[in-house]
């Protein structure tokens, strides 16, 4: 089995459609794929129909905050049955990422880009991201690239668009997942070294720990796989992909998981 349980698609904030990275996954010989877009449960109960040849698991990234430790924290779902939990929870980040998009947009009209919500809704199936704003700049030759000048002067480093909203906290994420029926993963720990939220989130229900995924160095995943025996967590593994949206991020398949309950079936 070769499965890649961490992909964005064109549903939240990945430049590639469901079936094109279908298509894409054949070609890399994935045996399973989880479409994890962020924040949203969008087809959820229709993804493992999509395709006969490949395993689609339904998953979901949410978008957490650990307000002890002052840490971000992404908690992956998996395999869950009962979107209503993860709406109800998710909705709100929604609607503060599409208002805090549209607070962007505004700024980058007054510094003088042609650009307005209009145009850029376009490129999003739903709530609009950063990622649309910046490629919307790319295509319109208002940027040089999509993770250039632009980006680093103003939405990041200070920049006037250098701001974000606020999110759930991690431990409601964790209890909206087991709530749907889904198990639970603290995504890529290494990027955020949010290693401390782990016992807290074993207290709500956590089930396993990413351990293969661009940012996780080996220093990370010797972290990773101690707090995994320590709290009997399984191991899973993704690439992240983004498509285009992702600066310097991986191809799909890049980074595939070791055996777990998800990939085998035993949820």
């Amino acid at each position: 089995m070769k499965a890649d349980l961490h992909v964005h698609s064109t549903v939240s904030d990945g430049s590639f459609t469901r079936q094109e990275i279908i298509s894409l996954a054949k070609e890399k010989g994935l045996t399973h794929i989880a479409f994890s877009d962020h924040d949203c449960t969008v087809d959820f109960d229709k993804v493992s129909t999509l395709d006969n040849d490949i395993k689609i698991i339904p998953a979901i990234e949410i978008s957490a905050y650990d307000f002890e430790s002052g840490k971000k924290v992404h908690v992956l779902g998996y395999g869950y049955t009962n979107a209503t939990p993860l709406e109800q929870l998710c909705r709100p980040t929604l609607e503060k990422r599409n208002a805090n998009c549209l607070k962007q947009i505004e700024i980058l009209a007054e510094m003088g880009y042609d650009i307005s919500a209009e145009k850029v809704q376009k490129y999003s199936n739903t709530c609009i991201y950063k990622q649309h704003i910046l490629k919307y700049l790319y295509d319109t030759k208002q940027s040089e690239e999509l993770f250039g000048r632009v980006y680093l002067e103003v939405f990041k480093n200070g920049g006037r668009c250098d701001f974000d909203i606020k999110y759930v906290d991690c431990r409601d994420a964790v209890k909206a997942i087991k709530e749907a029926g889904g198990l639970a993963v603290l995504a890529h720990a290494g990027q955020q070294e949010n290693y401390s939220t782990v016992p807290k989130l074993c207290g709500c229900g956590l089930d396993g720990i990413e351990l293969f995924h661009p940012s996780n160095d080996e220093k990370a995943m010797g972290i990773i796989k101690n707090l995994a025996t320590e709290h009997d967590l399984f191991l899973t593994g993704g690439s992240d992909f983004h498509g285009l949206y992702e600066r310097g991020g991986k191809d799909l398949g890049d980074f595939t998981s070791p055996e777990n309950p998800i990939i085998s079936g035993a949820m």
